[in-house]
């Protein structure tokens, strides 16, 4: 027997290199928009629960009912299923637009951080 992966179904190694390939796909400027939607994606969850430690309430009125019902791990649960609809939207965009998915995530969830800090420097 040979483990070398000469006598493996072509179907294997063809699966295998597209996820690979997939992988592979986030250099140069996607690797740091992606970056900067793991940044965004942390600060708005921060300043979300300190915000709520303070006594804030949440804007999102999808986003507070989730709160209410679930507590604070179901925002975790909304970003972590937007970052994979963001994932599998990317598979069907053509490569010259797949740039927009990671800036679709992080202009947002950077914006709603940096409202929330303005909003603690207002309760000061």
């Amino acid at each position: 027997m040979s483990s070398d992966g000469r006598h493996w179904p072509t179907l294997t190694r063809t699966a295998e290199r597209r996820a690979t390939a997939a992988l592979a796909g986030f250099e140069g400027w996607e690797r740091a928009l992606w970056t900067l939607v793991a940044v965004g994606l942390v600060a708005d969850l921060l300043t979300t629960y300190y915000g709520l430690q303070l006594g804030l309430s949440e804007s999102n009125p999808v986003a507070r009912a989730a709160i209410e019902q679930f507590g604070f791990s179901a925002m975790v649960g909304l970003k972590l299923f937007a970052v994979g609809v963001g994932l599998a939207c990317r598979q069907l965009l053509p490569d010259r637009h797949v740039l927009l998915v990671p800036l679709g995530l992080a202009i947002p969830w950077l914006a709603a951080s940096l409202v929330n800090l303005s909003l603690y420097v207002m309760m000061l």
